[in-house]
């Protein structure tokens, strides 16, 4: 298989304990050998954030999977996904405030050529060389000025806070997280994949069929441990490609 894509979603305990949905959403679209895939968190503080994730993702991803090889040349990358942000607001605004859907953005475009990462709020992006796990990049998460804040795709200056970044071809493998996940597979000052949690499950997921992957990374996020550490919600995404 060219291309492999494992994602999985954990409620929190918190959330659990409330009666609340999982507020994480993600979205992978395969097309013509390349991947889209996008991972959103929902702001706890926000009614109807769970469906301001879903719908974020799911939109985003379908919207740049139109031609993911043009978009990865193209000289204004960053208007198309921010366009495609923007057809986001456009419609769930007609629905409620734009402020009950809050959710933050990570997104990866991987294509033969090179990838294309986009990050609004926090979050974490590894782009990793599978043959060289100290060769990585990483698009770090952006909180805002007080502590346990961050950016949305609703607020007013959203566009401020869009990053978009191109990478070079060696970087196969990529993980997209929310900052649940991120609080042990990450690690920070400076931020690093954490290659002993990473490393397995990258090389797990690479030899089993999709559906045992998606399982075995759902029992992972969801076991006691996991939830030792945070009581939020954990999404992780794995994407990889076979050179």
């Amino acid at each position: 298989m060219a291309v492999q894509a494992v994602g999985a979603s954990a409620t929190g305990t918190s959330h659990v304990a409330q009666g609340q949905p999982c507020q994480d959403a993600f979205e992978v679209v395969r097309t013509d050998g390349c991947l889209v895939a996008c991972v959103c968190d929902g702001a706890g503080s926000a009614a109807r954030s769970d469906e301001g994730a879903r719908t974020l993702a799911r939109r985003v991803a379908h919207a740049l999977a139109h031609d993911p090889r043009a978009l990865l040349r193209s000289p204004d990358a960053w208007e198309q996904v921010a366009a495609a942000v923007q057809a986001t607001r456009d419609a769930l605004s007609p629905l409620a405030d734009l402020a009950a859907f809050h959710a933050t953005l990570c997104g990866v475009v991987l294509t033969p050529a090179g990838s294309l990462a986009f990050h609004l709020g926090d979050g974490v992006i590894f782009g990793i060389n599978p043959e060289n796990w100290g060769d990585y990049l990483v698009s770090e998460p952006e909180n805002g000025e007080f502590a346990e804040t961050t950016y949305f795709f609703t607020l007013p200056d959203w566009r401020r806070h869009l990053r978009v970044m191109c990478a070079p071809a060696r970087f196969r493998t990529w993980f997209l997280m929310t900052d649940g996940t991120a609080s042990f597979a990450a690690g920070n000052q400076p931020w690093r994949p954490e290659a002993g949690f990473l490393r397995p499950v990258h090389d797990y997921l690479r030899g089993v069929p999709q559906e045992a992957g998606e399982q075995a990374l759902q029992a992972t996020l969801d076991d006691p441990r996991s939830h030792r550490i945070t009581s939020d919600d954990k999404t992780l995404v794995w994407l990889h490609r076979e050179p």
